[in-house]
């Protein structure tokens, strides 16, 4: 199982707060096949009917994310949660970046429940994992950014430094095709019902299902 410390002021600010855990082992990192052009075409369908007559910052889910944000301090309207700009970025025919089937699979399941997940190799993390904000003049290494300023935002560390927030992954502990173990992470807000946390990781355990022999580990952490 995983272990994710919370910090005094996670405690303090978001308290409740709930990370949705999926846990892959002996995977194969590939190209998506053409299933995946499917089941992208079912959700573009799904999220034109859903947000046909609203605007996704209405949607519930998509507002509760935004409220932990706010939380810390950190606005979502410039820093937009992963989960929704995926969302706007189909809304606007834009499609999903392309990269392998275990970042592209949590992109599309990020997208369709609307929480942000972070995805990272299991083997590049060092020692304890603790959720924590960002301190002044903290900067991490983003997989398309150098330089990422963490001063102020909700983001997890483990020993060797920050690895990732709700917005942004880190590059040093990106997904590669040498990859073998991932850990999946959905930062999901206190006022979201544990029953929708879990059938958001169960989706992302079915999609994962064909690219490993291993079990898949699901649990939640409570802030």
């Amino acid at each position: 199982m995983t272990s994710i410390q919370a910090t005094q002021i996670i405690k303090e600010k978001i308290s409740g707060l709930k990370l949705g855990i999926v846990s892959a082992h002996s995977v194969t990192v590939h190209k998506p096949g053409a299933e995946f052009d499917q089941h992208l075409a079912e959700l573009v369908d799904f999220l034109q009917n859903k947000f046909k007559n609203h605007r996704p910052a209405e949607d519930e889910v998509v507002s509760h994310v935004r409220r932990m944000y706010r939380r810390i301090g950190w606005e979502p309207t410039r820093y937009r949660p992963s989960s929704e700009a995926l969302v706007r970025r189909l809304l606007n025919g834009k499609g999903l970046y392309r990269i392998n089937n275990l970042v592209d699979y949590g992109n599309l399941i990020s997208a369709r429940f609307h929480l942000p997940m972070g995805l990272y190799d299991t083997s590049k993390l060092k020692g304890q994992i603790r959720m924590d904000v960002g301190k002044e003049d903290e900067t991490y290494q983003g997989i398309s950014n150098p330089e990422i300023h963490a001063n102020g935002k909700l983001i997890l560390r483990d020993d060797q430094g920050i690895f990732g927030n709700p917005t942004a992954d880190s590059l040093r502990t990106s997904i590669t095709d040498s990859t073998k173990s991932v850990l999946a992470v959905f930062f999901c807000p206190p006022e979201v019902d544990d029953s929708y946390l879990n059938q958001t990781m169960r989706a992302l355990h079915t999609a994962y299902q064909p690219f490993t022999t291993a079990a898949i580990e699901e649990q939640v952490i409570r802030m």
